[in-house]
């Protein structure tokens, strides 16, 4: 190309993304879709140390790509079709049409510091496409998760957040990067460990503590920790969290004539209604009927 057209990069542009730190290094999903940038645009991003997952949430048709100034015509990709990228070069997308697709960017440091964490050989690239896209039944599982996240940024906890991150990199590593299974079974954590995660995750119901925070009270790396913890409670850390709420709500039910609004703040819900479902689908009543049952039978 005689001159670089005007380019977005979908990792640090103006477009809505999830972003989790591992191994000291950013891992980006970004959602790309022409509705929100319209069509006829560039997306750029400079050679780095990094693969990138292309998964198409539409029917993609072909589209222009230049690798440090390369020209390649790529084929037609269909909805929930994937690729994968080596970013080691300066890479130029042109699409022309209309476009709907997921960008996963895993940085070689967090595939390094994955395999470090569950005590296996150490992996640093994934296997990339030539021409053809496939299909992924794990992806296709954990995409509408992705998206929910996308879409409701602050309505979830960041462990949730977290979790999801940490799965999908799992997958990639062990299916594209040939990551072996751990050497030994994880065992759960210490007394102390056990004590002092719940103690985090307890003091202020409304934090938003990270896995890796959690995994630094435990002196354990985050994916260890997040094993060990489930092995030890029969929870995710955030399903206990959860778990840890209802019971704090049942508590103000039981013994305070607080708003249901004030009692959601306080327990860290993100509102009335977001305290009303989860209490209903772990309880299996409301909790205005749960406070009137359990006053009832006083």
């Amino acid at each position: 190309m005689s001159a670089l057209p005007e380019s977005i990069n979908p990792f640090h542009g103006p477009i809505r993304s999830l972003v989790t730190g591992i191994g000291g290094a950013d891992m980006i999903i970004s959602r790309v879709n022409s509705l929100e940038l319209g069509t006829g645009i560039y997306l750029s991003s400079k050679a780095e140390d990094a693969f990138v997952i292309a998964y198409q949430l539409s029917d993609l048709p072909s589209y222009e790509v230049w690798n440090d100034g390369r020209h390649t015509q790529r084929p037609a990709e269909k909805k929930s079709a994937f690729k994968i990228f080596d970013l080691h070069l300066d890479t130029l997308a042109h699409i022309d049409t209309s476009f709907d697709f997921l960008l996963i960017h895993v940085p070689r440091p967090a595939l390094i510091a994955l395999a470090d964490s569950n005590d296996v050989p150490p992996i640093d690239w994934i296997a990339t496409q030539s021409r053809d896209s496939k299909q992924d039944p794990v992806l296709d599982g954990l995409h509408p998760s992705v998206l929910h996240l996308l879409s409701h940024p602050d309505a979830h906890h960041r462990l949730v957040r977290e979790h999801l991150m940490l799965t999908l990199l799992s997958h990639v590593a062990t299916r594209y990067g040939g990551m072996k299974s751990r050497r030994a079974s994880v065992g759960g954590l210490a007394p102390w460990q056990v004590r002092r995660a719940k103690e985090a995750l307890g003091d202020d119901l409304g934090t938003n503590i990270s896995l890796a925070d959690l995994a630094q009270h435990c002196a354990l790396s985050p994916s260890h920790f997040s094993r060990a913890f489930k092995a030890s409670t029969g929870l995710s850390p955030f399903a206990w969290l959860q778990r840890h709420r209802v019971e704090r709500v049942k508590d103000m039910l039981r013994h305070t004539d607080v708003s249901l609004a004030e009692i959601a703040i306080s327990c860290g819900f993100a509102d009335q209604s977001h305290l009303g479902r989860l209490f209903a689908r772990q309880v299996g009543t409301p909790p205005g009927s749960w406070q009137r049952a359990q006053r009832a039978g006083q």
